[in-house]
């Protein structure tokens, strides 16, 4: 759980500064007591969705952007079961990725052929694609570089470059959105 929790230390102590706003400031306005943020932001403590949600919503960004560690490659691939983990009196949340929606989002659900391979031409500059397995084990991502993935696993790669989808197993189904600029 350390991982999530210094990603959330290092996005507040970031966001924080990015707004020119004093931890004071932030603990005040959130109705977080300061000494709760003063743990979040030295990476201790365990924060309840309510907190986080108070904390993102007084800086004015989404959840995502308070628990999510930065992706650091080109090829994002989050196994089953990783991602920062979030509850609440009702609800129990593992965020899959963030997307920075600038232009279009387009979700498709997909079901995969066993024993055949789409092999899809580069779609047009800065288009992104995001997978997420539902049931089943598939290789997807650029033709050079493509990334297996099963039950629970989501990648995020380039669309625009040629890309694959290739069923591994029978019963292959998963979410697809793309991201056009």
């Amino acid at each position: 759980m350390s991982e999530p929790v210094n990603a959330v230390a290092a996005n507040l102590r970031r966001l924080r500064a990015e707004r020119g706003m004093p931890a004071v400031a932030l603990a005040q306005r959130s109705g977080i007591a300061r000494a709760t943020l003063a743990q979040l932001e030295a990476g201790r403590g365990n924060p309840t969705l309510e907190t986080l949600y108070a904390l993102a919503n007084t800086l004015g960004v989404g959840l995502g952007d308070v628990i999510a560690p930065a992706p650091a490659a080109e090829i994002e691939v989050v196994r089953a079961g990783e991602g920062p983990r979030v509850a609440g009196a009702a609800v129990r949340a593992r965020l899959v990725a963030r997307v920075s929606a600038r232009g279009s989002l387009e979700f498709y659900e997909l079901a995969l052929r066993r024993g055949r391979r789409q092999r899809s031409d580069a779609h047009p500059a800065g288009v992104v694609e995001h997978l997420l397995v539902h049931a089943g084990r598939a290789r997807v991502g650029p033709e050079s570089t493509p990334v297996e993935l099963g039950p629970g696993d989501y990648a995020r790669y380039p669309a625009d470059v040629q890309h694959v989808y290739e069923a591994l197993e029978p019963g292959v189904s998963a979410t697809l959105l793309i991201e056009s600029p």
